[in-house]
């Protein structure tokens, strides 16, 4: 299935994005950091400044409410209200060896290319994928979210491993208590 040659990228940026924000730890606490985390998923950062860090603080939580899953009217209708707040101008161009859109207008900052081109990439995956290939981890305790992107939806967890591994060893654990007769804890 086509997906546009920065979606994946830009929907990883706004998974990375909502989970460096986690209860009692901000990972995006100065520009490092989000430089860190932008540069992580292919974006250029020579022009990132603190204003675009506070912008992308404070859209972590609305870009939360689109990628946790739900109803997917509603993530729709949630990503256009977002999108209706950007200056959107898409154009194609040719620059890395290949046709490509570009949402934000030139001389969008750095918060705006991605916050757009997020709000694109997402909304393509609920058109072509559908809006459960975003969800949240399916461990217990764990709030990130993840974009599936396996063949058969099949993907649970937010990391192989950390939290998939922490599930899968607790069952392992029960099965081996229950086989021995010994009660759980």
């Amino acid at each position: 299935m086509p997906f546009e040659p920065y979606g994946e990228r830009a929907v990883n940026t706004v998974v990375a994005l909502v989970n460096s924000l986690t209860p009692g730890d901000d990972g995006l606490p100065d520009l490092d950091a989000c430089a860190e985390l932008l540069g992580e998923h292919g974006w250029i950062v020579d022009d990132l400044t603190s204003a675009d860090l506070a912008f992308l603080r404070a859209l972590r939580p609305r870009l939360r409410v689109a990628v946790e899953g739900g109803d997917e009217r509603e993530v729709v209708a949630h990503l256009n209200r977002l999108l209706s707040e950007c200056d959107v101008l898409p154009q194609l161009t040719d620059h890395d060896g290949g046709w490509h859109f570009h949402y934000a207008r030139p001389g969008a900052t750095l918060a705006q290319r991605v916050f757009v081109t997020s709000l694109m990439a997402l909304l393509l995956v609920v058109r072509d994928r559908g809006s459960d290939r975003l969800r949240t981890c399916a461990a217990d305790g764990c709030a990130n979210v993840l974009f599936d992107t396996t063949k058969n939806h099949s993907r649970r967890f937010c990391d192989a491993r950390t939290c998939a591994n922490r599930v899968h060893t607790a069952a392992y654990r029960r099965r081996q208590r229950a086989k021995a007769g010994t009660p759980e804890r």
